[in-house]
């Protein structure tokens, strides 16, 4: 969404990216015939302005409703019963956004270097790349890293902020089934309590239409317990949890582990601005308000304040 926003300002954007796609945790993997959205499961509006933009990604064809929520499961955060999702899979939504836009993939910074009003961007390949002003937006333990890697003095006041937001671990099983799962019609359960935070058929939700896909997620606290296990092992602890609720046989599965899965206290501000001179700006979920709603305002206002700094 920052990059987005500063080209439609007229700015020149290169977005370096160290996954193989773009859109982080709105992701989606396909093995065994089956297609899996394993980290972003859906999105809602908890404002006016975020809905606006739904509208218009439903209306663009790359966002759609999944579902709506009962009266009594409403969650107070939302302006709206209705869960969208990407449309044909979650990762839709952050291809469209990123279209147009000069994007590297596979590309992980290394280190940041400041010369005089410029920024000197160096990636694991050996490239440099050139910048007036940077926004950093992987999760907050990494962007200290780099920037600790990287010999930049943050100061006493960010880094105290920067140190006390913490994340919850997930644990995401992709599971290939034998036969449907016994799920609600929506295809979407939760716990509030136990090891499993939700289960979701992606047959149900239409983007797996030739074969029996479900994402099994892990709550915090178990994934934390495990996060050094074998995540093979942990896999196998998940899937033996939900066969009695599913009632059908894993026939394979695959695993994928989200260190920074979520932010467990967002930061009240939507961004962080480190330095002005050449601008520095940390952005993400982390920032304002949790989940892609989050993680869409904070990037509009870290360009906002990019463009007041370079003014």
């Amino acid at each position: 969404m920052a990059a987005r926003e500063l080209q439609r300002q007229g700015v020149s954007v290169t977005v370096l990216d160290k996954g193989r796609g773009v859109g982080g945790r709105m992701a989606t993997r396909r093995f065994g015939g089956g297609v899996f959205d394993h980290g972003t499961q859906y999105f809602a509006p908890s404002s006016p302005w975020f809905q606006s933009r739904i509208t218009e990604w439903v209306h663009d064809g790359f966002a759609r409703e999944w579902f709506r929520v009962r009266a009594y499961e409403l969650d107070p955060r939302f302006i709206s019963a209705a869960r969208f999702c990407g449309c044909p899979t979650m990762t839709a939504v952050p291809k469209q956004i990123a279209d147009g836009i000069e994007v590297h993939t596979s590309a992980r910074v290394t280190h940041l270097q400041r010369q005089d009003d410029i920024w000197d961007i160096g990636t694991e390949d050996g490239t440099t790349y050139r910048a007036l002003s940077c926004i950093l937006t992987p999760p907050v333990p990494q962007t200290l890293d780099l920037l600790d890697s990287s010999h930049y003095a943050v100061g006493a006041d960010e880094r105290a902020v920067l140190e006390k937001l913490e994340y919850e671990a997930c644990h995401a099983v992709l599971a290939v089934c034998d036969g449907i799962p016994k799920l609600p019609e929506n295809g979407v359960l939760e716990f509030e309590r136990g090891n499993l935070r939700r289960i979701m058929d992606n047959t149900r939700k239409g983007i797996s239409p030739d074969v029996q896909a479900v994402t099994i997620h892990s709550m915090g606290d178990f994934s934390a317990a495990h996060i050094d296990d074998d995540p093979e092992d942990v896999a196998r602890m998940m899937i033996e949890e939900a066969q009695p609720i599913i009632e059908v046989q894993v026939r394979e599965f695959q695993v994928h582990r989200w260190r920074y899965s979520q932010i467990v206290e967002p930061h009240g501000r939507p961004t962080l601005l480190l330095g002005e001179a050449p601008p520095l700006a940390i952005a993400g979920d982390a920032f304002g308000a949790n989940g892609v709603e989050g993680a869409a305002r904070s990037g509009m206002e870290a360009a906002r304040r990019i463009m007041r700094a370079l003014a």
